[in-house]
């Protein structure tokens, strides 16, 4: 993206991700984004429209689909016809959960909800964060901290966006780093625990998968 946005316009490629546990460093998954050329390229002028489609695929060497994440093309403006997306599981397609982005005039949340649209996981991070006004790769503008809540508004743990260095801000700003942090007293299913993989994919799709670089001429 950075090499196309130097000859004056930005290709859209496809995201990519990889999934490590924090403290062995092992890869348990891999994500990557299925979304046809053409619609990638919607994403830069209706980005709040445009749909995607993700699959997180699991099994070390060889990987196989475990979970899609799809969501579909909505006219959505401001608080009309809020962006979902769909998790399920990629084998049978059933529906494991959903993620909704609600409109808020000046916050970041986000709502996970079960099978059955029942709220499990808020995600908030507020509006004052250095992160988001002015992100940069140094101090507390390097960083976005969402606070994770059940149903009940106790906290069950925290999700962290971090830019990973000065090198890769300015050669690609649309790389970050997310770690998820998980309450030892919460019980955290692992079907949960992928919920928050999908999570951290989700927002970066909604609020950090601008690359600047195609704003310079």
């Amino acid at each position: 993206e950075a090499a196309s946005a130097i000859l004056g316009q930005e290709i859209e490629m496809a995201n990519k991700y990889k999934v490590v546990d924090k403290e062995s460093g092992q890869q348990l998954f891999y994500a990557v984004e299925q979304t046809d050329c053409c619609m990638r390229q919607m994403k830069q002028c209706f980005g709040d429209c445009a749909p995607w489609k993700l699959d997180i695929l699991a099994g070390g060497d060889s990987m196989a689909p475990a979970v899609r994440m799809e969501r579909a093309f909505t006219c959505t403006c401001c608080c009309f016809n809020r962006p979902v997306v769909q998790i399920l599981e990629a084998t049978s397609g059933a529906t494991m959960a959903s993620i909704i982005d609600p409109w808020t005039c000046c916050d970041y949340t986000f709502t996970v909800r079960d099978a059955s649209g029942a709220d499990i996981v808020m995600a908030n991070g507020g509006c004052c964060q250095w992160g988001l006004c002015c992100p940069l790769p140094c101090g507390p503008c390097s960083k976005v901290t969402f606070d994770l809540r059940d149903a009940d508004g106790s906290s069950i743990g925290e999700l962290k966006k971090k830019v990973p260095g000065i090198l890769k801000y300015f050669l690609a700003p649309d790389v970050d780093n997310y770690t998820v942090e998980f309450a030892k007293q919460e019980n955290w299913s692992s079907e949960k625990k992928m919920m928050m993989i999908a999570l951290s994919i989700f927002m970066d799709f909604r609020l950090f998968n601008d690359n600047k670089n195609d704003d310079k001429d």
